[in-house]
């Protein structure tokens, strides 16, 4: 930090009635807190994701025993012809 912004920090601080210290640290937790969203947005559209694969995996599921299950047919009803 050169002394010129050293000096526009501190005047701004002290318009604020902060000390310099305490203008860092909640300037620093603002930045900190504006992230804050965007990783509860991401690991609420990893919950989603997750939740799609599994209702993903469950239709798959399904429909391979319907599958058996009218292959099973297939095989009956060919094995039973003439």
């Amino acid at each position: 930090m050169t002394p010129t912004e050293k000096a526009a920090y501190t005047d701004r601080a002290r318009s604020l009635g902060l000390s310099l210290g305490q203008f860092f640290r909640e300037a620093g937790s603002a930045y900190a807190n504006r992230n804050a969203p965007s990783e509860s947005h991401a690991l609420a559209e990893e919950e989603a994701l997750e939740a799609a694969l599994k209702q993903l995996e469950l239709s798959t599921n399904r429909t391979e025993r319907t599958l058996d299950a009218a292959l099973a047919e297939v095989r009956a009803a060919l094995s039973a012809q003439p």
